[in-house]
């Protein structure tokens, strides 16, 4: 392994980057093995304390797995998008991303991907669309129905964005649909009943049912473009419900120091 000479950042966060960039100038792929401990020590000239923790923070990052034992060491991982989805996650925890900013990313990504997966799509994954698209057409109205609800017409977008043959289009859209799931369940968006969303939503995706089962490209980027421009302006309206019912709920402490 060509190393350079360590700077003076934390040094097992350097002993990590250059890892990581190792990883990648030498194609290694995962189930592949790192050197033992001992040799790494050597390479990076580092205390085997220190080695020991940058291989913990790959562990925790998802990029190895390490295996007790004599036999053992650190074996290169495949990241999973639950993973990665839920460390990209944390950081968007803190950006208060509103309804509108999501969209215009999700308007220009999803109908693009839409388009990839035409040729894709399996029986079961048909079985599976038009499942969803029942699972949402009859439901009970109760706050714990309209949830499923919500996250089973976000599925229904799942299952054409894991066939996507683009990696970017597929971890975008399907990390696009974790927050917006992750805003309907924080800002219970499900507390009252939609029929407008309903209805859209429910004919949309049996219109994309149909095109894609038609492997028909050009009807199927027309209908998910407008499907993205119908849900951007229903869901920045109901974002704006939902944070007038927000501040009308929350105790007014003007009000309480009077009281």
């Amino acid at each position: 392994m060509d190393v350079a000479p360590l700077s003076r950042r934390k040094l097992s966060d350097q002993v990590v980057d250059r890892i990581k960039h190792w990883l990648m100038a030498k194609n290694i792929k995962p189930g592949d093995r790192l050197p033992q401990e001992k040799e790494l020590v050597e390479i990076f000239g580092v205390a085997r304390s220190t080695m020991r923790e940058a291989l913990k923070a790959l562990e925790v990052q998802g990029l190895i797995s390490i295996v007790a034992g004599r036999s053992g060491g650190a074996i290169i991982a495949e990241v999973g998008y639950e993973t990665a989805a839920g460390l990209l996650g944390n950081y968007f925890y803190f950006q208060n991303l509103q309804a509108g900013q999501i969209y215009d990313l999700r308007q220009l990504v999803e109908p693009e991907m839409a388009v990839s997966v035409v040729d894709l799509l399996t029986e079961d994954d048909f079985d599976r669309l038009q499942e969803l698209i029942e699972a949402c057409a009859e439901i009970e109205d109760t706050p714990e129905f309209r949830r499923q609800q919500r996250l089973d017409e976000l599925e229904f977008h799942n299952v054409l964005a894991v066939r996507s043959p683009n990696s970017l289009y597929s971890f975008t859209c399907r990390f696009i649909n974790k927050v917006l799931a992750d805003q309907v369940v924080f800002k219970r968006m499900y507390q009252q009943r939609q029929l407008k969303i309903d209805r859209e939503n429910h004919t949309a995706h049996s219109e994309l049912l149909e095109a894609y089962r038609a492997r028909d490209k050009d009807r199927v980027h027309t209908a998910m473009t407008r499907h993205m421009r119908e849900c951007a302006c229903h869901i920045v309206e109901l974002d704006a419900i939902v944070q007038t019912r927000f501040f009308s709920d929350s105790p007014n402490p003007a009000r309480q120091r009077t009281a």
